[in-house]
């Protein structure tokens, strides 16, 4: 459901664990001191390596899950010891901590220990242990040095969809090959029902083949996988497994098929597993199996896969009342913030290149309104997600996640909408294709979730020409960022040079994302179709930014055609509107998070192109390109992920830096438009930050847009530390833990203790 826009369902979730005074809480430690911890049991605790998180009290450490359960009654086995437990013991005012991190070795022991248990005792929704061990898995590979020479692969970890998986996985794609787990050839691991082992592979998706083949699947993949095996031998001298038998302990006709897609495997013993180094270095052989594979593939062993456009489809019944008020936002803004109550479908994330289309269902199996997606976000499970463009949110929906408890209420994905039209005539849904991996005739109308479908637009990205609209002025943009007038006039002339391409780099929270928005809104007059965003990360290519070859299906079979990627469909565009190096209408690439990328291989030609815009350079497929005058990038760049002094030097030559610094006068002056805040708070930020500045650097600091909220008081900073600014310590530290005990909330904010 959208943006409050429709009704709300009254069903509400039910807690698992039950209420408790928080005086019950303090006497269950009591308890703990006085029986449980004289107990062998018990005594050494905070060194069981399954014991993640610890309840800190009055210079103490207890066990979360325990504590909860003798408080509450309730056994240990029947709710989760993750984020269920801390949000539980927070919401009672109560310090959780970290006590250990996570290495790819040990979360894999903790999901083969404690998975099979968490299945069959807690719900599937929500924000449990297991949603968390999968996501640090999964970020644990991501981040890894063993994918930094394979910008190709995507990371994507599965338990299950509404209910757990009898056998979890975490698959690698690489995007050339596959960008579903449904189809194609990619690395797997699947964990072992029951818990014993888990198994690093080379296998198929089966699901396409099972639709395909019927009751034929197994044996079609088996022979499938013989023929791909031949090209993989050089993985036995590295002790895998090419007999393709493995056995994941299920009966279960999924598991089974699993089995049969199996390529090459190595298997994990949960009483022996490797070291994370070891786990890597299985990886890394297998990676560069795989990425030969993929380059040098069979024709007969290739998927086909069908490229066509995604689209989706959103229940919104009152759109052709709504859309009025929704375009003069847009208008008035620059976009407008659209929640809706479910996720989207992890496999289709891939596949959906912004800008799409979201159409409007209003009934009947009609779609009412058509609205153009720049930007989304979608949550990983069923928790909820604050609007990431609060500027763009009504009001009554910044700073929160959700309007209830029930399903309906929660913001699970976020929409930034550049353009909303109603259809006259409407459309019927019926017009569209839809696409078979990802939804049914039966579910593609649903007002529980997306529908999936291949889009009949295919100018989706293109412009009408450019209306002319009134300067704004310098002081709107400085009320809007904080920022002093001269530091913004630096940027703007900076951009407004025959070099016009900056990079905005400071620490974590301070606000260089925004800061980049209003300035691309304030170069472009405020027209949102002048301005293109992009977020990098390690598996952006160049082919997404410039241009690339992709496979289309066309009569059955795959032909190859040359794409344009952001940066020349951006100047198609300004060239379909006029606007080509027409001075008196700026067009803005903003990159943000630019060092997340391999930069010198996602620019290709652009590191000449920067310096030197009057002079065309040759492309690959489109030959003789030239950056248009009027085209400007603003770039940010996080410097405790990556010191801007790390980047490339050719780079750096090319953009002008501006350092933004964690900036206690926009804290105070935040709170000075008579919002509540705590007594102390702008002090105790100074304070904060000199200490990480004396023990670290610079850098590697916490910058005021993570205490900028409509209310401050001793609750929600409480909240703030223990979610978001400990954990950031607790990584600039990460390989010397011993310091972070130095950093507590009261010592910066004792106004805050109590609380």
């Amino acid at each position: 459901m959208c943006s409050g826009v429709n009704e709300l369902r009254s069903a509400s979730l039910e807690m698992a664990i039950p209420p408790a005074e928080r005086s019950k809480i303090l006497e269950a430690m009591n308890e703990f001191d006085s029986t449980l911890l004289p107990t062998d049991e018990w005594r050494d605790w905070q060194n069981n390596r399954s014991q993640l998180w610890a309840l800190k009290y009055e210079g103490r450490l207890y066990p979360p899950k325990k504590i909860i359960s003798l408080a509450t009654g309730l056994p240990v086995g029947k709710f989760s010891g993750g984020p269920e437990a801390i949000d539980y013991l927070e919401k009672h005012e109560l310090e959780v901590i970290r006590l250990r991190q996570f290495t790819l070795d040990s979360v894999f022991k903790l999901i083969l220990e404690r998975y099979d248990e968490a299945r069959k005792s807690i719900e599937y929704a929500g924000n449990h242990e297991i949603k968390e061990f999968f996501d640090e898995a999964g970020r644990i590979i991501r981040v890894s040095s063993t994918l930094t020479g394979h910008p190709n692969i995507n990371v994507v970890t599965s338990y299950g969809k509404g209910d757990f998986a009898r056998i979890p996985w975490i698959s690698l794609l690489d995007k050339r090959e596959t960008e579903t787990t449904q189809a194609g050839i990619y690395i797997v691991y699947l964990f072992e029902e029951g818990g014993k082992g888990v198994y690093l592979k080379l296998a198929q998706g089966v699901a396409l083949a099972q639709k395909e083949y019927g009751a034929k699947a197994k044996e079609a993949l088996q022979e499938n996988a013989g023929k791909i095996r031949v090209q993989c031998s050089n993985l036995a001298s590295h002790g895998f497994d090419l007999s393709g038998k493995t056995n994941l302990q299920t009966d279960s006709k999924l598991g089974k098929l699993y089995e049969a897609s199996t390529i090459a495997a190595k298997r994990y013993s949960s009483d022996a597993m490797p070291s994370e180094a070891e786990l890597f270095g299985d990886l890394k052989i297998l990676l560069s199996t795989y990425d030969g594979y993929v380059i040098n593939r069979d024709s007969a062993t290739q998927p086909i896969l069908d490229q066509r456009r995604l689209a989706l489809i959103g229940t919104w019944r009152s759109v052709a009342d709504d859309a009025e008020e929704v375009k003069q936002k847009i208008q008035s803004n620059g976009g407008w913030a659209s929640w809706w109550s479910f996720t989207i479908k992890e496999e289709a994330q891939p596949r959906l290149s912004t800008p799409f289309n979201l159409y409007a269902y209003t009934g009947n199996g009609i779609l009412g309104a058509k609205l153009r997606v720049a930007e989304y976000k979608t949550s990983r499970g069923n928790g909820g997600l604050e609007s990431p463009w609060p500027e763009l949110t009504d009001e009554r929906w910044r700073g929160t996640t959700r309007v209830s408890n029930a399903q309906s209420g929660i913001f699970k994905t976020w929409f930034r909408i550049d353009r909303i039209e109603v259809l006259d005539p409407p459309m019927v849904v019926s017009a569209f294709d839809i696409s078979p991996s990802l939804s049914t005739a039966q579910n593609v109308l649903n007002q529980n979730t997306f529908g999936y479908v291949y889009d009949r637009d295919d100018d989706v990205t293109s412009y009408s020409k450019t209306e002319p609209l009134l300067e704004i002025s310098l002081d709107w943009l400085a009320q809007q960022t904080g920022l002093s007038s001269s530091s913004l006039q630096e940027m703007i002339t900076a951009l407004r040079t025959d070099s016009p391409q900056i990079i905005l780099a400071g620490p974590p929270g301070t606000g260089k994302t925004w800061v980049a928005r209003q300035l691309a809104h304030y170069l472009t007059r405020g027209n949102p179709r002048c301005i293109r965003f992009v977020q990098f990360h390690p598996s952006y290519t160049y082919e997404s930014f410039m241009e690339g070859l992709r496979p289309v299906t066309r009569n059955g079979g795959i032909s190859f055609e040359v794409t344009n990627g952001l940066v020349l469909d951006c100047v198609e565009n300004m060239r379909r509107c006029g606007d080509l190096n027409n001075p008196a209408q700026d067009h803005v690439i903003v990159i943000d998070e630019a060092n997340r990328a391999n930069l010198p291989k996602v620019l290709g030609e652009l590191m000449f192109l920067f310096e030197y815009r009057q002079q065309s350079v040759r492309l690959q497929y489109s030959g003789d390109f030239l950056l248009p005058a009027n085209l400007r990038f603003i770039a940010t760049m996080n410097t405790a992920d990556r010191s801007i002094r790390s980047i490339d030097v050719a780079l750096r030559r090319r953009f002008d830096v501006f350092e933004l610094r964690p900036d206690p006068e926009i804290l105070r002056k935040y709170y000075e438009n008579n919002r509540p805040s705590l007594p102390g708070l702008v002090d105790g930020f100074v304070q904060l930050n000199q200490m990480l500045e004396s023990e670290l650097d610079r850098h590697h600091t916490i910058g005021h847009t993570f205490f900028m909220r409509s209310e401050m008081g001793a609750e929600t900073l409480r909240k703030i530390w223990t979610r978001r600014v400990f954990p950031l310590i607790e990584e600039f530290f990460f390989d010397q833990p011993q310091f972070t005990r130095e950093f507590s909330l009261e010592r910066f904010w004792p106004a805050a203790n109590g609380a």
